[in-house]
């Protein structure tokens, strides 16, 4: 959950959060040097730019996208409100572009993606021929808390519409997160997804719309059920039989995307098991070890969603060192399936070691090859996060530290790492790995329980999420806070260009990486 929180915690608040809120991440970055590799890896090259006003000293969980039409680079992120830079030089300078709403500021927790062509033939006030709507998804504050709001921009963030009530749930919203298939047509035909859990049943929800996240024109339904139900019922299980309580009352949503060649939505997240989740507690502090992660996918535009599970480990497992994250990778061929992938931070070898994990699934999530461990050094691995290219291309980025119990108390130093398969629909993938940094970037611990940090004094200073895309030239494109060697210093965004790895996009040309319309 989001920092801005703290401004809300009355004492009736605080208990109700405590009794059903489900926790997010905390995340960590490194400073803007040069990118420097390890001794193990392939040389990296490329570039690490600011993306916050040096005035915000609280920025956080950035998100960011690359419009492959011509470079542009968007980041969002939260600091007392959303904010959203856009940069058309590939990186090396950002311009802010603020959004105006009515009701004041937002509460955070957002996602920027890219969609289709803007519906304008000639310029307008708002609108700019030729270019590609952007899409914000955020926590309301104003005119209903805790709701989703969807802004989206027709001419390059000058200015933004705001659907303030885009994804609504009686028992509130938490994370939602945002997946866009762009119309051929114009934006005005996107199809938009926004996928969140609520505070009661903490089921997965997806709201649709196929008219660009216009007001009034979403609908929902409950993914994680694997089937269409609004409001919430139980259901059975079609093969089984048993009633589908896996996800009842404990979930994090980690993430949802779609196929670039077919439409199809896939959504994902992590959760303990139905006897945990049924006499441990709903979503008060993550006691349980959410040691199962689950996919669902939806061939209709949002209707229906079938269920499976990518991976379920002992039950002294704990995949909530969150989030996990997912990808697909385009196979290049219309109305051909891309290979889905999930990645996930796990205790699997020891209870004090966590590793990231990787799985895919070559039958659009219906079975899942078994989880292979990326990184190769020693210590705790948080919060990875992929982006998929071509067939078996995924980049990725977490954070390290030696520290196999990290803490305030010593200084454990956090650094970014970024690595590449080009083989990742094997069941044997092969890896390379690199240091991001040649710095920290955060000292001290990192706590995973979400808004119960501020109850167990945990150290959530870097908040919730990283970000990673793919340029059109095949580089990654990565966004982290960062915060030093201060604890609980000051937080900006950072955003960075990986040049060196192979093109995560075949047949894309390397000139075109890090490289927006105005060059360089």
């Amino acid at each position: 959950m989001i920092s801005e929180w703290k401004h809300l915690m009355t004492p009736t608040v605080a208990i109700v959060l405590m009794m059903v809120a489900a926790a997010t991440i905390v995340f960590l970055t490194w400073p803007g040097n040069l990118l420097l590799p390890t001794a193990s890896a392939q040389t990296l090259t490329g570039f690490t730019e600011q993306v916050s006003p040096s005035a915000q000293t609280n920025a956080t969980e950035p998100s960011v996208a690359v419009d492959r039409s011509d470079g542009t680079i968007y980041v969002a992120w939260q600091a007392s409100g959303s904010h959203v830079a856009r940069s058309d030089d590939g990186g090396r300078t950002f311009v802010q572009t603020p959004i105006g709403d009515f009701f004041g500021r937002d509460l955070g927790d957002v996602a920027i993606r890219i969609g289709g062509q803007t519906p304008c033939a000639t310029p307008t006030s708002n609108c700019l021929p030729g270019t590609h709507r952007v899409y914000l998804t955020s926590l309301e504050r104003l005119p209903a808390l805790l709701q989703t709001r969807l802004a989206f921009t027709d001419d390059r963030g000058a200015h933004w519409t705001i659907n303030d009530l885009a994804a609504v749930n009686p028992a509130l919203v938490d994370r939602p997160w945002l997946a866009v298939v762009p119309s051929n047509a114009n934006a005005n035909q996107d199809s938009v997804y926004i996928a969140y859990h609520n505070f009661t049943d903490s089921e997965i929800y997806v709201a649709s719309s196929h008219m660009g996240g216009q007001t009034g024109t979403f609908t929902t339904t409950i993914a994680s059920l694997g089937h269409v139900v609004s409001p919430t019922i139980l259901v059975t299980d079609p093969v089984t039989g048993i009633p589908f309580a896996d996800s009842f009352c404990n979930t994090v949503p980690s993430g949802i995307e779609v196929d670039p060649e077919t439409g199809q939505v896939y959504v994902q997240w992590i959760t303990a098991d139905p006897v945990a989740n049924t006499t441990e507690g709903c979503n008060v502090s993550q006691i349980q070890n959410f040691h199962t992660v689950w996919t669902s996918r939806s061939d209709d535009g949002g209707v229906t969603w079938q269920a499976n599970m990518v991976y379920d480990g002992a039950k002294s497992e704990n995949t909530d060192d969150i989030f996990a994250t997912l990808a697909v990778d385009d196979s290049g061929i219309p109305g051909k399936s891309g290979n889905v992938y999930s990645v996930f931070a796990d205790n699997k070898v020891a209870v004090q070691q966590y590793d990231i994990w990787f799985s895919h699934s070559g039958d659009n999530g219906v079975t899942w090859a078994p989880p292979v461990k990326v990184n190769g050094d020693k210590g705790t691995h948080f919060f990875p996060w992929i982006g998929a290219g071509s067939t078996g291309r995924v980049d990725f980025i977490w954070l390290n530290t030696p520290d196999f119990t990290p803490s305030d108390a010593a200084l454990s130093p956090w650094s970014v790492t970024f690595a590449q398969t080009t083989n990742g629909n094997s069941f044997r993938p092969t890896f390379s790995q690199t240091s991001t940094s040649s710095s920290v970037m955060h000292v001290g611990g990192i706590c995973t329980n979400g808004i119960f940090c501020s109850f167990n004094g945990g150290n959530r200073d870097l908040a919730d999420s990283i970000s990673i895309a793919i340029d059109r030239g095949g580089s990654a494109a990565l966004v982290w806070t960062n915060q030093g060697r201060v604890l609980h210093g000051p937080t900006d965004i950072v955003y960075g260009c990986v040049t060196a790895q192979q093109s995560a996009i075949a047949g894309a040309k390397s000139g075109l990486s890090c490289k927006g319309p105005a060059g360089p």
